[in-house]
């Protein structure tokens, strides 16, 4: 079972060979790898525990019950960037879109070419991908699921010389309810929390939800365990104290909170690298109005993709979002905002994810009550990708028969002809011009083999303290161009392998 803030009654004094921090991409993937070796593992989340019997299928709901600080977590910057984060069992899996892809074998050649990373090999990385796909059964959904904004795509992109493929899901029996941010109501999203958890719990780890790390234990050199307080979810207010004893720790807290939480304590840093590094997948958004009725919402959230300049660092993915969600997103106010709403059913919409050379910086919380501060400011060369990118869509969706297109850039938000698309095409921009969000922290604590250059080494232990590890985004020197949960998912198995092979010498 998960003993949740209702069922904790007084203070946690605890003792495992691992300790767990965080039950996401990384930190579920540990827990359950090592209790099915046998190891004794306590996991602890700060989030609270939901099932699909807690989704109302409001997305406003949702955020608040699900997403850290309602979907209001900002990386501060020229522009602000919106980034996304769960908080609750299963972490950011349980509200992300559910696409898999395997990390690229170029990126991984790049980490061990020029990012310290001797040794990575990508040939012994494929059983770990086929470990976690199994586990979390992803698969090539069917067309009538995908939906139709991906047949939109696909008409207009095929008019260009463009091929869009379907995604992979990591889902068992998806009806399309096209909301796997809000919270899958079928349960068909295989989500940590119904993955990676239960199997956990069979093999007896324990598992804690509102259970917030504040202090790691060490000595000389060692980790030694964590202390921190239970949280009542009604409030956020502390109730009870935490003492767990371990002879390992996996701090998997995700790549914003994970440096931050290390900062404050001032602790596995010789290298001057926590922290630093971020990189976030920064996306647009491109929305069509078409002259049929699309109904977006009809199908999964994230079907389709155009991965013909992946090359050049640009990735085009579905994305739709619910009525309210979606028209608030949109320019115009009175009359037009009330057009948007009764043509919603009319909208398409495709988004543009930009593999960035931009670094931004994760800080200690500048303010009480938030776990960290970052700043992230999209350089010129991100920028350019990020309009190439909303041209072609644009492009993709005229060709497909819009009868206009919001770019998500101030400049020229609305594009009423391919026309103006050719004049949006000549304009120069600014990052500052775009609407941006992001969904993938990752790079904050990076691997490698020097002390100096590195925070954590190739087997994801901190190089400063003995039986600390960071099995989640932290690790990762570069972005992935792709969405990151794979790749998390199968470094956490490999460095699980690793602790359950070594355990007897902690």
């Amino acid at each position: 079972m998960i003993r949740e803030f209702k069922d904790i009654k007084r203070d946690i004094n605890e003792h495992a060979d691992v300790l767990v921090i965080g039950s996401g991409a990384g930190g579920a993937v540990a827990a359950k790898e090592l209790a099915e070796k046998g190891i004794d593992v306590i996991l602890i989340e700060e989030g609270s525990y939901f099932t699909s019997k807690n989704y109302n299928q409001d997305p406003n709901d949702m955020m608040g019950m699900m997403w850290r600080d309602s979907g209001t977590t900002l990386a501060l910057g020229l522009p602000p960037v919106s980034i996304t984060l769960g908080k609750a069992i299963g972490g950011t899996t349980l509200i992300n879109s559910a696409t898999c892809f395997r990390t690229p074998e170029t990126v991984i050649e790049k980490w061990r070419k020029s990012y310290g990373c001797e040794g990575l090999d990508y040939k012994e990385l494929l059983p770990y991908f086929e470990k976690v796909e199994n586990e979390i059964s992803v698969t090539e959904l069917s067309e009538d699921v995908l939906g139709a904004v991906y047949q939109v795509v696909k008409r207009g992109a095929k008019a260009l010389g463009l091929s869009a493929k379907p995604l992979r899901h990591n889902v068992k029996n998806c009806e399309g309810a096209g909301i796997c941010q809000f919270g899958c109501p079928r349960g068909a999203k295989q989500s940590t929390d119904v993955s990676y958890i239960p199997k956990a719990i069979q093999a007896g780890a324990r598992i804690f939800a509102n259970c917030r790390a504040t202090k790691l234990l060490t000595e000389s050199g060692r980790i030694r365990g964590v202390k921190g307080k239970v949280i009542d979810p009604s409030n956020g207010k502390a109730k009870h104290n935490i003492h767990i004893t371990s002879k390992i720790v996996c701090l998997a807290m995700g790549a914003m909170i994970t440096p931050a939480f290390l900062l404050k304590q001032r602790l596995a840093n010789t290298s001057g690298q926590v922290g630093k590094n971020l990189t976030i997948h920064p996306c647009g958004r491109v929305v069509a109005e078409m002259e049929e009725e699309v109904n977006g919402h009809h199908g999964v959230s994230q079907g389709g993709q155009i991965d013909a300049f992946a090359g050049e660092g640009i990735m085009l993915e579905g994305i739709f979002l619910p009525p309210g969600l979606m028209t608030m997103s949109l320019p115009g106010v009175g009359e037009d905002h009330k057009y948007i709403a009764k043509h919603y059913k009319n909208l398409a919409a495709f988004g543009v994810m930009v593999s960035d050379t931009t670094r931004g910086r994760v800080f200690r919380p500048l303010l009480p009550g938030f776990p960290f501060s970052s700043w992230y400011s999209l350089n010129k060369t991100d920028t350019g990708k990020l309009k190439k990118g909303i041209e072609i869509t644009a492009e993709i969706f005229f060709e497909a028969g819009a009868k206009r297109v919001f770019t998500g850039c101030t400049k020229m938000p609305i594009l009423n002809s391919k026309e103006d698309l050719e004049i949006f095409k000549t304009m120069p921009v600014r990052a500052w011009h775009f609407e941006l969000a992001a969904f993938h922290p990752l790079g904050t604590c990076r691997f490698g083999n020097d002390p100096g250059e590195s925070v954590v080494d190739m087997n994801l232990e901190s190089h400063d303290i003995k039986g600390l590890f960071i099995p989640d985004g932290s690790p990762f020197p570069t972005s992935l161009g792709v969405n990151p949960q794979v790749t998390i998912m199968a470094f956490a198995t490999r460095t699980s392998d690793y602790i359950a092979e070594s355990i007897e010498r902690y």
